[in-house]
C-alpha cells in the first residue's frame, strides 16, 4: 500500500508511472543495476533505462559511472526540496508572464461556482482584494475554512463584520450571534467593498446546492445594503435584550456601514 501510494504522490507531481515506480523502489532497495530494477518491478529492460536516464535529467537519482551502472535515489526531502524550488521558479516567472495579459475591463457577468473548493477560493481572494468594508454571513461550520483569511483581512485595516449561528472569535472581526430558523439549507454570503459579492447554498449531504459570484457592482451594493442592515438590526436587538439605555442603542444604529461609502457605490454612480 505505501508503494503504490508512493507511485501516486510521485505521478500527481508529474512524474509517469514508470519513473514513480522505478524511484519508489530505489528507495528501499538502492543501489541497484538497470537490469534488476526491470526484472524487480517488471518492466521491459528498455523501457526501464530511458525511465532511469530522465529520472537522472530530473535529478531524482544518481548513477555510477563504473561499468555495473549503478542506480542510487536521492533522499526523497532533497528531491521534494528541489521539486518545490523549482516550481516556485517557474511560477514567479509564469506570474510575471502572464500578468501582462490580464484584461483590467470589469467583468459585471453572472457566475456559477461549481465545487466547495472553489467557493472557498473565490472567498479567499475575494477577502485578499479587499480595500476597505467586508460584510458576511457565515454559518459556523465553515468558520474554520476562513477563519486564518478573516485575521489576515482584518490585520489590515480592513472593516469585517459578519453575522453567523454561532460566536465567532477572530482578532478584528466584528461578529453578531443571530438566530437560525431552521437547520438547512446554510448559506455562506460575502460582499467586499460593495463591488463584487458571493453566495452558497449548501444543504447537508447534498453538499453545494448552489452558488454565484459577480463583480456587478448594483448586485453587489444591494448585497452590502442588505447585510449592513441585518448587522445593525442584530446588533441593536442584542443591546435591547440586554437592557441597554438610549445612548447604547444609539451608537449600534450609527454603526451601519452605508453602502454610499464604499467604491463600488462610486463606481456605480460612474
Amino acid at each position: 500500500m505505501a508503494v503504490r501510494d508512493s507511485v501516486k504522490a510521485l505521478a500527481d507531481l508529474g512524474f509517469t508511472n514508470l519513473e514513480a515506480e522505478i524511484y519508489a523502489f530505489l528507495l528501499q532497495e538502492s543501489p541497484a543495476t538497470g537490469y534488476r530494477i526491470a526484472q524487480a518491478i517488471g518492466k521491459p529492460a528498455a523501457n526501464t533505462y530511458k525511465a532511469i536516464q530522465t529520472l537522472e535529467h530530473k535529478g531524482a537519482v544518481i548513477v555510477e559511472d563504473g561499468a555495473s551502472r549503478m542506480c542510487r535515489a536521492v533522499a526523497s526531502d532533497e528531491l521534494l526540496s528541489r521539486l518545490s524550488r523549482e516550481f516556485e521558479s517557474k511560477r514567479n516567472s509564469a506570474l510575471t508572464s502572464l500578468s501582462s495579459l490580464n484584461n483590467l475591463t470589469v467583468d459585471e457577468r453572472i457566475y456559477q461556482i461549481r465545487s466547495r473548493d472553489q467557493v472557498f477560493q473565490r472567498s479567499r481572494e475575494m477577502l485578499a482584494e479587499s480595500k476597505q468594508v467586508v460584510l458576511g454571513a457565515l454559518p459556523g461550520a465553515f468558520v474554520p475554512d476562513l477563519a486564518e483569511d478573516l485575521l489576515k483581512t482584518a490585520g489590515r485595516g480592513i472593516d469585517v463584520a459578519v453575522k453567523s449561528d454561532q460566536a465567532i472569535r477572530i482578532e478584528g472581526v466584528e461578529s453578531i450571534v443571530v438566530g437560525v430558523t431552521s437547520p438547512a439549507p446554510s448559506i455562506l454570503q460575502l460582499v467586499v467593498d460593495g463591488e463584487q459579492t458571493l453566495v452558497a447554498v449548501f444543504d447537508g449531504a447534498k453538499g453545494l446546492v448552489q452558488a454565484i459570484w459577480t463583480r456587478n457592482p448594483a448586485l453587489a451594493i444591494t448585497h452590502h445594503e442588505g447585510l449592513a442592515s441585518e448587522i445593525c438590526l442584530a446588533n441593536v436587538a442584542a443591546r435591547i435584550e440586554e437592557g441597554a439605555g438610549s445612548k447604547r442603542l444609539s451608537r449600534a444604529l450609527a454603526s451601519l456601514r452605508p453602502s454610499s461609502s464604499t467604491s463600488g457605490f462610486s463606481r456605480l454612480k460612474g
